[in-house]
């Protein structure tokens, strides 16, 4: 494969926005119309992580195409997942503090955090990502790839009954659901959720050339982002325990990068600058979001204008604080001392 070929600002650029719909999500509510505020907060905004994953996982599988160990990048990511984690301590602690709960259980909650769930909104996506990762390299290895997509895509529906919840609350599998729920909260995490969208990413890699991701590119997502809405407008209607999953957003998400790879469209411009800024949002707003909230929390600001300023004063305060680092980092003859970029 020709990687020249790749369209990597375009990339740049829907990972850059993607971050802001990120930080949009974590706002608080934005609309006071409840139709605006989960088209912005379930449909698009729920669609920046599965690019993210699908991006990973095909640059990724780039690399193993091309004899390069893939541990040291696994390595690199462990290191910078534990130097975003002691930077998020505090954070971690005060949310441990609010729960009230006996000091004794500090330290598993803490372990549990590292492991599972992350010191913040977005942290834990990398242990999903590390482990989702590891799932299918073990199941493409023992079942193959036919059993391996059949396997994801049967965790992916298990994962989805948090969304579906309602159509399910007379069958026998609820209660077993809201047990799982009431101990791990969510099913959006390196088993259920990451693996479908990793091996999206790996299989478009694979077959990159053929009639299915050359052909009627962009037909293919816009059919997929309609089919998307569509399932958006019965969730609507019929909202469950929480709305990680939609059922057609891995094809609506892995066309949607299969096109953004391909087009011409700002091929010509640099925009990797995007990608740096992106990942620094994604992983830097849950702190400003937290302050910025805590400030208003005396005010008597209707809740859509309380997220409007969260978001914005968030927004503000998270790019004046990436380019900081940028600079900061860049001065810094051996970059590896302050490992804060990240990839995705």
């Amino acid at each position: 494969m020709d990687n020249k070929q790749h369209n990597t600002s375009m990339i740049s650029l829907l990972q850059y926005l993607f971050s802001i719909l990120v930080i949009l999500v974590h706002s608080g509510r934005l609309f006071s119309q409840d139709v605006i505020h989960f088209t912005f907060k379930s449909f698009l905004g729920r669609m920046a992580v599965p690019y993210f994953l699908i991006c990973t996982a095909f640059f990724l599988r780039g690399r193993i195409q091309q004899g390069l160990c893939n541990h040291s990048y696994f390595r690199k990511l462990i290191k910078k997942y534990s130097m975003w984690t002691i930077i998020y301590l505090p954070y971690g602690y005060f949310f441990f503090e609010s729960l009230n709960i006996a000091k004794i259980y500090l330290l598993p909650g803490f372990i549990v955090a590292f492991l599972y769930l992350g010191m913040s909104h977005t942290l834990w996506y990398i242990p999903a990502v590390i482990l989702g990762w590891f799932i299918i390299q073990g199941l493409l290895k023992y079942v193959g790839t036919r059993g391996t997509f059949i396997t994801v895509v049967v965790l992916y529906c298990i994962g989805a009954v948090e969304t579906y919840s309602v159509f399910v609350q007379s069958t026998k599998f609820y209660p077993l659901m809201s047990t799982y729920m009431s101990i791990f909260q969510t099913t959006r995490n390196g088993l259920f959720y990451t693996p479908v969208y990793l091996l999206a990413g790996y299989l478009l890699y694979d077959y990159f050339n053929t009639d299915l991701f050359t052909k009627s590119r962009g037909l293919k997502y816009i059919l997929f982002l309609l089919l998307l809405a569509l399932e958006n407008v019965l969730i609507y209607f019929n909202q469950g325990l929480d709305k990680n999953f939609f059922l057609l957003a891995p094809l609506c998400a892995v066309f949607l990068f299969n096109w953004s790879i391909r087009t011409s469209l700002f091929k010509g411009y640099r925009l990797s600058p995007l990608k740096q800024l992106s990942v620094y949002y994604f992983f830097l707003h849950p702190l400003f979001v937290g302050i910025v909230s805590y400030c208003l929390k005396s005010t008597s600001l209707v809740a859509h204008h309380q997220g409007k300023v969260i978001f914005v004063v968030t927004l503000a305060l998270t790019h004046a604080c990436a380019l900081l680092i940028i600079k900061v980092v860049n001065k810094i003859p051996y970059q590896k001392i302050i490992p804060l970029s990240l990839s995705k």
